[in-house]
């Protein structure tokens, strides 16, 4: 495949692995990375210490910029991505830049999820998925004394480490739309709050929040089915969704995720896609699976670099692997690491 053109659209691991793979592929081809946020590539799992103090800023990122120069990587950052027309090879950027391509990977990722339920109160909810989150987190810790994560995934029990190490009171509230995409079974509660309790975390036993009302700049209420609790903070870890928006009207198939089959190939020919933004085929279950945490997402963005440069890899997992959470298959080890 003779590809003078290659656009990844994305900047996490899949997209990285991807430019790596494609340029150990073709030395000459260009290759652009679009990244609709303003900073550079970083490592995830570090934003906690970097909230704690225990990292500087500057080690969260895992890339310099010379990097790429030196790779012959165009990376363009705060440049989003709002549509792609197939049928002619181009992407459409947020400034109206028109950009062709002759491959494209899209490897956007996820966002926060927040529950349909609680999107009224989003703007009191604090979420941590990038730098700029880890930033807010900072500024409100320095006034407030007291946090309630509503959570149950990894990051959510990594700031809560955080948390404690700073001195902050923490309490913990586990529901089922908190534990998304994961089932949380009485064994997981259990295993979990025992966990937490260890650390010196308040549990907060409850099946539902009722309501979250703001009593001022530093301050807010939130009232259960059991109690109200009045705090300085509020996080809400509810799992990540795939950051495909944009791409509803393009043709491609999406369901959670862009659907892509077991080699991550779109309905176009020369697109793939990779990461937490996929769902992959998957031929012995025959239904699609999507991929959660920073190695999963690695190897997809390799896989389809190859793939994209005339490989014919095929990405399976054995099927028991894959668990199953409200119709959604899931590959996810993240418990194991807590």
């Amino acid at each position: 495949m003779s590809v003078q053109r290659f656009v990844i659209i994305g900047n996490g691991p899949a997209a990285n692995h991807a430019a790596d793979t494609l340029r150990q592929q073709f030395s000459e081809s260009r290759i652009t990375i679009f990244s609709k946020d303003p900073f550079r590539s970083y490592r995830p799992h570090l934003l906690p210490d970097f909230i704690s103090g225990l990292v500087k800023e500057q080690e969260i990122y895992f890339r310099p910029y010379d990097y790429y120069k030196e790779r012959d990587i165009t990376l363009r950052l705060g440049q989003a991505v709002v549509g792609v027309d197939f049928s002619r090879n181009r992407l459409f950027l947020e400034h109206r830049e028109v950009v062709p391509f002759d491959g494209l990977i899209i490897a956007t990722g996820a966002k926060p999820r927040i529950p349909e339920k609680f999107q009224l109160f989003a703007d009191m909810m604090l979420t941590l998925k990038t730098p700029i989150d880890a930033k807010m987190w900072i500024q409100k810790l320095l006034d407030v004394e007291s946090v309630v994560i509503v959570g149950g995934d990894l990051t959510s029990l990594s700031l809560t480490k955080a948390l404690v190490k700073l001195g902050k009171r923490t309490r913990f509230i586990l529901t089922e739309e908190a534990f998304w995409p994961s089932v949380l079974t009485n064994e997981i509660y259990k295993t979990a709050t025992d966990r937490l309790e260890r650390l010196g975390i308040e549990i907060v036993h409850c099946r539902r929040i009722r309501r979250i009302a703001r009593l001022g700049e530093n301050s807010l209420e939130i009232e259960t089915d059991r109690e109200v609790i009045e705090t300085g903070a509020l996080g809400a870890f509810f799992g990540l969704v795939p950051d495909v928006g944009f791409l509803t009207k393009t043709g491609l198939d999406i369901d959670r995720g862009i659907l892509v089959d077991e080699f991550l190939k779109t309905r176009f020919e020369g697109v793939y896609a990779a990461g937490d933004c996929a769902q992959v085929y998957h031929p012995v279950l025959r239904d699609y699976w999507v991929s959660i945490g920073y190695e999963n997402a690695a190897f997809l963005g390799r896989t389809a670099a190859l793939n994209l440069a005339g490989s014919h890899l095929q990405v399976t997992l054995k099927a028991e692997s894959i668990l199953e959470v409200g119709g959604v298959k899931v590959n996810t080890s993240w418990w194991t690491e807590f």
